[in-house]
This record gives structure tokens, C-alpha cells and sequence, in this order.
């Protein structure tokens, strides 16, 4: 085996341990990652935020756009009323005038 000693076994945790430390030291504390993890995180919310809006011009559009579908509907079924109330106007003029 490799370690038997007891003062082997502890010299080895105390390097691992002093590694660990200056490990820790000297880690750049995830700024790089932290700083693009934010830019993400902005941009995805601007996103949002953009496509939300699109949807809701979308929305509104739509929601204008079938009301004058409604309106046009509602006049040609005036207009087809009108005009069946002239055509039996016209036949009714026809009649006497023959």
C-alpha cells in the first residue's frame, strides 16, 4: 500500500486541504461566468418583454379586424333587405303600370 504511515495519511489530508484553500483563494469567484449569466438573463427579459407586446398589437388587431368583419356582415345583410325591399318595390311598380 501506498500510505500505511499515520504521518503519511496526514501529510497527504494537509495538502489537500492547503490545495483546497489556495484553490479557493485564488478562484475568480465565477465574475465571467456570473457576468454573462446576467447578460442572459437581461437580454431573455427584453425578449420577453418585446415578444409580449408584438402579441398584444397582434391581439388588438385581430380584435379590430373581426369587429369590422362584423360590421361589413351587418351591412350586407342590410343591404340584401334593402335591396329584396326594392326589388318587390320594382315588381309592385311593374304590375301596375302593365
Amino acid at each position: 500500500m501506498m500510505f500505511t504511515d499515520p504521518n503519511q495519511i496526514a501529510i497527504v489530508v494537509l495538502v489537500l486541504i492547503v490545495g483546497l484553500v489556495l484553490g479557493l483563494i485564488l478562484a475568480p469567484k465565477g465574475t465571467k461566468w456570473r457576468t454573462r449569466y446576467e447578460a442572459e438573463r437581461d437580454a431573455h427579459a427584453a425578449y420577453r418583454q418585446d415578444s409580449d407586446a408584438k402579441m398584444r398589437d397582434r391581439d388588438a388587431l385581430t380584435t379590430n379586424r373581426d369587429a369590422y368583419v362584423r360590421d361589413l356582415e351587418k351591412a350586407k345583410i342590410d343591404l340584401a333587405a334593402a335591396n329584396e325591399k326594392l326589388a318587390a318595390e320594382n315588381a309592385e311598380l311593374r304590375a301596375r303600370t302593365v
